[in-house]
């Protein structure tokens, strides 16, 4: 887990990352320019990374941990920045526990992650898939990832980035594939009451542009910031990212700062992707 205490007075972020990666490969160009404005939180979610283990993984316990983790570090009210499946994560924690969370900035993410024709038939077949793959040996299962991670994956990024993907339980993020077939959050979350903004990555491939405009129709006068890139924009392009989440924050209540108090160096900066 990586923490930073921000200026004197600012809040605190809680950083959740997307499927798959660990908290360091989503979030690690943010850790220093989030530092300067606001106290940082960042860690892997169960059965991701370093991580929880958990026998099957489920967003409504991640969501918890969100909370367990601001409880053990003394944090009362902070405010969730989700990226993809973050994103779900953090409308889940903001949902759960209202009055603890003063504003939501959701990236690259949906109230739903289904969508339409072949993504969809896709995406029916992960829970299938998640079954089937508890019943094949543990060893088979961690070759099975491996070969993903190196020959689907990770064909077109770093060695680092892939160890750290490869840290994950893979038939946690299996699981985590079925949760995000069922998620959907366009029932309630215009009932949330906290400020919400959005970060908008468009051409995006792996969260097209319709899903995230239906995260936008959802919420009345919410503040979105759009910018064109891919899914793994985040890291590959963070200069953009970083112009629309610094955005994002303001409208939620944590404004860039004058006199920053810390730093936070990343572990390497390699320009891996993320998903």
């Amino acid at each position: 887990m990586r923490r930073t205490v921000g200026p004197p007075g600012s809040p605190t972020v809680v950083l959740l990352h997307g499927w798959t990666v660990t908290a360091d490969l989503n979030w690690y160009p943010a850790f220093e320019p989030l530092s300067q404005r606001a106290s940082v939180v960042a860690f892997d979610h169960r059965g991701h990374g370093q991580g929880l283990p958990t026998r099957r993984f489920k967003f409504s316990d991640c969501a918890s941990d969100v909370l367990a983790v601001a409880d053990a570090l003394g944090i009362d009210r902070f405010v969730c920045a989700g990226y993809s499946m973050g994103g779900a994560i953090a409308q889940l924690t903001a949902r759960a526990a209202p009055d603890r969370i003063a504003g939501l900035v959701l990236g690259a993410t949906s109230t739903s992650f289904r969508g339409r024709g072949l993504r969809a038939v896709r995406f029916a077949l992960l829970p299938v898939v998640a079954a089937a793959s508890r019943l094949a040996p543990v060893k088979l299962r961690y070759w099975g990832w491996e070969q993903t991670v190196f020959n689907v994956i990770g064909t077109n990024i770093g060695r680092w980035a892939q160890t750290e993907i490869l840290k994950g339980d893979p038939q946690a993020l299996l699981d985590a594939g079925t949760e995000l077939f069922n998620f959907d959050s366009s029932p309630w979350l215009a009932n949330l009451s906290m400020p919400i903004a959005q970060v908008r990555t468009v051409g995006d491939l792996v969260v097209p542009d319709d899903l995230q405009q239906n995260l936008t129709d959802a919420i009345d006068d919410m503040g979105a910031y759009s910018y064109r890139g891919g899914h793994a924009s985040v890291v590959t392009d963070f200069d953009s990212f970083w112009d629309c989440m610094s955005k994002a924050l303001d409208s939620v209540g944590v404004p860039a700062h004058s006199q920053p108090e810390s730093r936070v160096a990343p572990d390497q900066s390699p320009t891996e992707a993320t998903r």
